[in-house]
């Protein structure tokens, strides 16, 4: 069944005042920044049952099933420090792991896995409207109902969906607003202490101790994690013995070993 604005409607006091239900489009971000720029309201979100030109990260293409996934974007109006930008994209994926559940696990930078397999992502940009970033699009792409079968045979091994994880179909407008609400609730602590929202981060962040791959500039190196925050990035000591600080902006790819 297609979304409707009636059908995710929410309850809260920002993330969903507006809601927009496409049948497709390029992108739910790029449809999210048109809306944005015309001077659509903070808390606006675009959902899509297709996405033509669905990205993520470094411009790779998001690959979604038609109906079968939740794509949103919301508009942000927050006025935002520069060197808190990163935690506008680590609510976003705390919105998502709760909505998935306790089994869910935060992948840096921007990622949400269960069971070692992708289950969504998380893709913010921003603008400078002022003198600091105050106008954000978050958007989200989280696999609801789709069918191993339905993912191209690249991404099989790799991607997984909530009917994949329990065994049967789910409602994607419960979903919908589930995670409205859990975004709602998380962006409304990036104006006050910070302590929780990184903790929050962090034990969801299940990287601690763990081996990884990481690509960045182009070249590869691999080490155990010492130390992961939502704002520093990562710790990474080397097998040489070195400890090597890692940002989320440079990682170009990560994969766990462990």
């Amino acid at each position: 069944m297609k979304l409707t604005a009636e059908s995710v409607k929410v309850d809260t006091k920002l993330v969903g005042r507006k809601i927009v239900c496409l049948d497709g489009c390029a992108s739910t971000n790029d449809e999210a920044w048109r809306l944005a720029l015309d001077g659509a309201v903070s808390g606006t979100v675009v959902f899509a049952e297709e996405q033509a030109k669905g990205r993520g990260r470094l411009g790779r293409a998001w690959v979604a099933p038609r109906g079968a996934c939740l794509l949103c974007s919301t508009i942000l109006r927050e006025p935002t420090e520069v060197e808190r930008v990163p935690l506008v994209t680590a609510v976003a994926a705390l919105s998502v792991a709760d909505v998935v559940g306790p089994e869910a696990e935060i992948i840096f930078p921007n990622d949400v896995y269960v069971g070692g397999k992708k289950i969504a992502g998380v893709l913010v940009e921003s603008r400078f409207v002022s003198s600091r970033p105050d106008l954000f699009i978050v958007g989200i792409g989280l696999n609801v109902n789709a069918k191993r079968s339905d993912f191209p045979s690249e991404l099989q091994a790799t991607a997984t969906s909530l009917l994949i994880e329990n065994g049967a179909e789910v409602n994607r407008a419960a979903i919908a607003r589930a995670l409205l609400e859990a975004l709602d609730g998380w962006v409304a602590e990036l104006g006050g202490n910070l302590r929780r929202v990184k903790k929050a981060w962090r034990d969801r962040a299940r990287m601690l101790g763990r081996r990884v791959k990481i690509m960045q500039g182009g070249r590869a190196f691999t080490g155990t994690v010492t130390e992961v925050d939502p704002l520093d990035g990562l710790e990474v000591r080397l097998e040489s013995g070195h400890v090597r600080a890692v940002r989320g902006e440079h990682v170009e790819k990560l994969d766990l070993l462990n």
